[in-house]
């Protein structure tokens, strides 16, 4: 394509179009490699011969790009796949640059996508063509849950006086998280539905990367929510928290801290993070994958990444299909509600 016309598509400003630019400039560069990429798996038993390219779809240093490099390197240390796991950063678009170099890369053996709930929710938000449905689910590795919480000093000290206030008038509170149709705002959403209000006339304030927190201690919103990693400021004095979206109450820092479930409200929310495949991707090799992660999640080595990450362990594997079908019902329904649906 002519630079002129990828100009062209970046003036108008569309998402989709930005998505377009990006996934051409992503498959010119795969092009160059595809010849090698396409060879013909000979059996199982040879299996694998060469390296296995795992695209992470977002920027280096973010929580997908974690998991993805610390999958990689604990499969390779524990000699759990033979062939050294190469980790490639492909961003844009919400995770739906990776997406699409998936579905191209139709039955390739060697060819991994590490991805979170952006596999659901980003065709649904910015209408791109690829989901979930496209590729080959392989295995959910574990899971992330939200807290809601409130400055130490604020005069609000439970679930229940956020549900009197909501309840009372959906825009008294101001919650902040991340964005929209981000999994704390599904999580606002999700409790929102729980006690027979709108979500969509929650007032929800959407923050870029930890710009949340300093609102939050600061007062500047009324309640806050946020992934486990705010145990650091539970711990520090800063915060208290109200409800985690985990459906028991998590073990370690967070063994005291209650969830919605147990406090009587319908609010479980989880932010995995997963491996897929591309579309028709071997049978057999879906299985070795499946096999030597299930070998992983039991080794000494990942359970101290699951503790020093502050992951949950969900691994699932032969129903992670089905779990992503409903999942999708509820995301599509919640985002239809909140204004946020696209197609």
């Amino acid at each position: 394509m002519h630079w002129r016309m990828f100009d062209a598509l970046f003036r108008k400003g569309s998402t989709r179009a930005l998505f377009v630019a990006a996934v051409v400039c992503v498959f010119v560069v795969d092009a160059a490699v595809a010849a090698d990429r396409s060879a013909p798996i000979v059996g199982l038993g040879d299996y694998p011969n060469r390296f296995i390219e795992l695209t992470i779809p977002f920027a280096p240093g973010g929580g997908v790009d974690l998991f993805g490099r610390t999958v990689a390197q604990l499969l390779t240390d524990q000699k759990l796949v033979t062939k050294p796991i190469q980790v490639v950063n492909r961003a844009g678009a919400g995770g739906s640059v990776g997406m699409a170099l998936m579905v191209r890369r139709k039955g390739d053996p060697y060819s991994l996508l590490g991805i979170a709930i952006h596999a659901i929710v980003t065709p649904l938000t910015l209408g791109t063509p690829h989901s979930y449905k496209d590729m080959t689910p392989i295995a959910k590795v574990f899971s992330e849950y939200q807290m809601l919480v409130v400055a130490t000093q604020s005069p609000i000290k439970t679930l229940k006086d956020v549900e009197t206030a909501l309840r009372k008038d959906p825009a008294s509170l101001s919650i902040g998280g991340a964005s929209l149709g981000n999994a704390d705002h599904i999580t606002v959403a999700k409790f929102a539905r729980a006690i027979g209000v709108d979500p969509a006339k929650i007032n929800y304030i959407p923050y870029s990367g930890g710009e949340s927190n300093p609102a939050i201690i600061g007062g500047h919103v009324d309640v806050g929510m946020g992934g486990l990693d705010l145990i650091s400021q539970v711990e520090a004095g800063r915060m208290r928290v109200l409800a985690i979206s985990s459906p028991k109450r998590l073990a370690g820092a967070f063994q005291k801290l209650p969830t919605f479930v147990e406090q009587g409200y319908d609010v479980v929310n989880e932010n995995w993070r997963g491996l897929f495949g591309p579309p028709e991707m071997p049978l057999p090799v879906v299985q070795y994958w499946r096999n030597a992660l299930t070998q992983m999640v039991q080794s000494p080595a990942w359970k101290a990444e699951l503790e020093k990450n502050q992951w949950v362990n969900t691994f699932e594997a032969d129903t992670f299909r089905t779990s992503l079908d409903h999942e999708n019902q509820i995301y599509t329904a919640l985002l239809k509600q909140l204004g946020l649906l696209k197609q």
